[in-house]
C-alpha cells in the first residue's frame, strides 16, 4: 500500500474522531452510534472505500462478516483493497478484551479471519448513490490536509 495513501487514511481517522455528532446526518450511522468508532464500521469502511476510488482511482471491497467474538456475536465491516485488509474501526472491539490500533493496514488479520464473511460488494459510486456517504467525505476531505 501506497505510503501517502496510508497517511491520508490515518487522517481521515483522525478527522472523524473529531467530529462531533450534530456535525453528521441522522441517517449515518456516525450519527446514531454512541460514539466513533462504535457501530460505524459499515459508514467507515464505505467512506474509505469512496475515498480511494474517487481520489486516487483505487477499487476496494466493502466486507461484511459476522461471528462469535470473545463469547458475544459481532458484525463488523472492513475493506478489502490491493491485498490488505483495510480497518479504521476495528479498535472498537478493545473494550471487550482486544488490542487493536486505531488504524488497520494490513495484509493478513487474525482478528479479521475470525469471522465468517456474510458479504462483499465492490465499492462503486453507483452502489453509495442513495447513502450520506458522499456528503460525509466531502466534509471530511475539506479538512485534509495537503
Amino acid at each position: 500500500m501506497d505510503k501517502e495513501i496510508e497517511k491520508k487514511i490515518y487522517q481521515i481517522r483522525k478527522i472523524l474522531e473529531n467530529f462531533d455528532k450534530s456535525d453528521f446526518d441522522n441517517t449515518t450511522t456516525f450519527y446514531r452510534s454512541s460514539g466513533f468508532p462504535k457501530g460505524c464500521c459499515g459508514d467507515a469502511t464505505d467512506l474509505i472505500g469512496l475515498y480511494l476510488l474517487k481520489f486516487h482511482g483505487i477499487e476496494s471491497e466493502y466486507v461484511c462478516g459476522e461471528g462469535l467474538i470473545n463469547n458475544s456475536y459481532q458484525s463488523h465491516a472492513w475493506l478489502l483493497c490491493q491485498g490488505y485488509i483495510i480497518d479504521i474501526t476495528a479498535d472498537q472491539f478493545n473494550d471487550i478484551g482486544y488490542n487493536l490500533p486505531k488504524v488497520l493496514i494490513q495484509v493478513q488479520s487474525d482478528f479479521h479471519d475470525s469471522f465468517d464473511t456474510k458479504a462483499h460488494n465492490l465499492i462503486s459510486v453507483e452502489y453509495l448513490k442513495d447513502t450520506n456517504i458522499s456528503p460525509v467525505l466531502s466534509k471530511v476531505v475539506s479538512l485534509m490536509q495537503v
